[in-house]
C-alpha cells in the first residue's frame, strides 16, 4: 500500500489532491458563510417578523431539510444551466462561467441546505439569552443597535456555535457530492485518480484521510472559538 501511495504522489496526483481539498474548504466556507446569514435572518424573522414572513421561512426549511441534497443541486444546476451558458455565449465568457458554474451551484446548495438548519440553530440560540439583560440594557438606555452589538450578539454566537459546529461538518461532507456536476474536489480528484491509476481503494483512502483532516482541523477552530466566545459569560449563562 505504501508503494502504492508513493507511486500516486510521484504521478502527480497529490497535487491534484490538494488543489481538490483547496477546492472543498472554498466552497463549504462561503456555503457556511451564506447559510450562517440566511439562519440569522430567518432566526430573527421567526421570532420577530410578521406571521405570514415567518411562515414563508417554515416553509423554505420544511422543504430544504425534506429534498435530499443531490436532489437540490441537481435541480439548480439544470434548472439554470441553460439560462447561465446563454448569458455566457452573450458576454463572451464562455470559458469563464463553464469553470466557476458548478462552483456557484455548489455555494448555493450548500447555503441553502445549511441555512435550512442554521434558522433552527439561531432560533434557539436567540431564545437562550435572558430576556432580563435586555430589560436591563434598555433600563440603563442603551440604544437599539448598542443592544444588539453588546448583549445580543455576543450571547447569541456562543449559544450557536455547538449547533453550527454540526451544520459545518454536515456542510463539508455535502461538498462530496458537488463532484456529479463536475466539480473538481477532494471526491472528484479521487474519482479521476481511480480512473486513471486502476488504484480506488488508495485513492479513496486518500480523500477519506483528507476529510478527516479537515474536520479534525475545524472542530478544534470550533472549540477554540467557543472558549473565546465564552469569556465572561459562563456565570450568567
Amino acid at each position: 500500500m505504501l508503494e502504492t501511495l508513493l507511486r500516486i504522489l510521484n504521478d502527480g496526483w497529490g497535487w491534484m489532491f490538494l488543489r481538490g481539498a483547496a477546492m472543498t474548504l472554498f466552497i463549504s466556507v462561503l456555503g457556511m458563510a451564506l447559510g450562517v446569514l440566511i439562519g440569522v435572518t430567518g432566526a430573527s424573522i421567526k421570532l420577530n417578523g410578521p406571521r405570514w414572513l415567518s411562515g414563508l421561512v417554515s416553509v423554505y426549511t420544511t422543504i430544504t431539510r425534506s429534498i435530499p441534497e443531490l436532489l437540490i443541486i441537481y435541480l439548480l444546476f439544470f434548472g439554470s444551466i441553460h439560462s447561465v451558458s446563454q448569458l455566457g455565449d452573450f458576454l463572451q465568457l464562455e470559458e469563464l462561467i463553464n469553470r466557476w458554474f458548478p462552483a456557484a451551484v455548489g455555494i448555493l446548495a450548500i447555503g441553502l441546505v445549511a441555512g435550512s438548519y442554521s434558522v433552527e440553530v439561531f432560533r434557539g440560540a436567540l431564545q437562550a439569552i435572558p430576556t432580563g439583560q435586555i430589560e436591563a440594557a434598555k433600563a440603563i438606555g442603551m440604544s437599539r443597535w448598542q443592544r444588539l452589538w453588546r448583549v445580543v450578539i455576543p450571547q447569541m454566537t456562543w449559544f450557536a456555535l455547538p449547533g453550527c459546529n454540526n451544520v459545518w461538518q454536515t456542510a463539508l461532507k455535502d461538498t462530496a457530492l458537488i463532484a456529479l456536476v463536475g466539480l473538481v474536489e477532494i471526491m472528484r480528484a479521487a474519482q479521476l485518480g481511480a480512473a486513471a491509476m486502476r488504484e480506488p481503494l488508495a485513492m479513496y483512502l486518500i480523500a477519506g484521510f483528507l476529510f478527516f483532516i479537515i474536520g479534525i482541523g475545524s472542530q478544534a477552530l470550533f472549540v477554540i472559538a467557543e472558549k473565546y466566545a465564552g469569556r465572561g459569560m459562563r456565570a450568567v449563562a
